[in-house]
């Protein structure tokens, strides 16, 4: 009985200590972990950058609501700023999305080698350096005519 229990778990120990190989050595995950973290990292400075479009937003609405019975090109300005802060938010969200639906796991899982990881993780942190940029540039946008329009 002894001899059995001893040699089963010998099997069972061989079997699963002799499993597939990883995929990735350790040099590779800690790259990936490192393009990871700094893809991350943009994704957070991005992240407050919302609040600021929602402000800049509200106060040009009210402004163009305000604007639209007069003579004037400022309506027709604060709808196209108001056009691209939407675009930035839905890049903001689009690219959120995108992450949420590929965790660094299932990136691993579906990828075969690690130039492949490193190019989806390139590519995303370009897209998310991308809606900083847009966010950015909308925001700079609408507080130059909510300055034109107020003085403030």
């Amino acid at each position: 009985m002894f001899n059995r229990c001893f040699l089963l778990f010998f099997v069972v120990t061989f079997v699963v200590s002799c499993g597939p190989e990883p995929k990735f050595n350790k040099e590779d995950l800690a790259e990936q972990e490192q393009a990871w973290a700094q893809m991350m990292e943009g994704h957070d400075v991005v992240m407050p950058l919302m609040n600021d479009l929602y402000q800049v937003s509200t106060q040009l609405k009210e402004l163009a609501a305000d604007a639209m019975v007069e003579a004037s090109d400022f309506h027709p300005r604060a709808q196209e700023a108001l056009a691209n802060i939407e675009k930035a938010e839905d890049g903001m969200m689009e690219w959120m999305g995108g992450i949420k639906e590929n965790p660094k796991d299932s990136v691993r899982a579906r990828y075969e080698d690690h130039a492949a990881i490193m190019a989806f993780i390139d590519k995303e942190k370009t897209d998310i350096d991308q809606v900083a940029e847009d966010m950015r540039a909308s925001i700079s946008a609408a507080k130059a005519l909510i300055q034109e329009r107020t003085g403030n």
